[in-house]
């Protein structure tokens, strides 16, 4: 996966540069401090991240190649972000591990967009089990809900991290969600 950092300050893009090298997913990161640079690397190279602060203009996504991947673009703010802001939108004021959390989203959307699809496809059960992962029940409860046995939920759970290159419940939460497989109200 090649994924492009835009950010004229040298300081960020070392930070973020040193966060995605975390993801073995990615296999170039290509640096740029300018607008121009953005413009020209989005032509020279298959890109499936574009992570760009606000102020660089992003090449739209009909301007390129019709055989390229379409690339996920995230915009780096140089302020906090409001309450709900978007899933890609990242800021220099967050945590490490949010930015992890919403990188790892971010490049799991990139497989799905390359792939076609998320590789091995989900059974009814290990749907239904999945949900309520993402409603934070644990294996013992979720066993008791469905009436299987709590060895049958963890060889369910990991036959779904396996499929979907998911280890995280928040990941696995983020997939539910945007899958519909439960919606924002069902998270208390």
């Amino acid at each position: 996966m090649n994924v492009i950092l835009a950010e004229p300050s040298y300081i960020i893009r070392k930070g973020f540069i040193h966060l995605l090298r975390e993801f073995p997913e990615i296999e170039t990161i290509i640096e740029c401090s300018k607008s121009d640079d953005l413009e020209h690397h989005t032509q020279e190279h298959p890109l499936h991240l574009i992570i760009a602060n606000t102020s660089f203009e992003i090449p739209m996504q009909e301007d390129l190649d019709e055989n390229s991947v379409q690339p996920v673009v995230m915009y780096l703010f140089n302020t906090p972000l409001p309450q709900g802001a978007s899933q890609y939108h990242l800021s220099v004021y967050e945590g490490k591990s949010t930015l992890a959390e919403k990188l790892q989203h971010a490049i799991q959307l990139c497989k799905t967009n390359n792939n076609g699809e998320q590789g091995e496809e989900l059974s009814p059960r290990e749907k239904l089990v999945l949900k309520h992962v993402a409603l934070g029940q644990t294996n013992k409860e979720i066993a008791d809900q469905l009436f299987i046995s709590t060895h049958t939920v963890i060889s369910h759970r990991k036959n779904i991290t396996k499929k979907l290159g998911i280890k995280t419940v928040s990941g696995l939460t983020v997939y539910a969600i945007l899958n519909k497989l439960i919606g924002m109200e069902d998270i208390s």
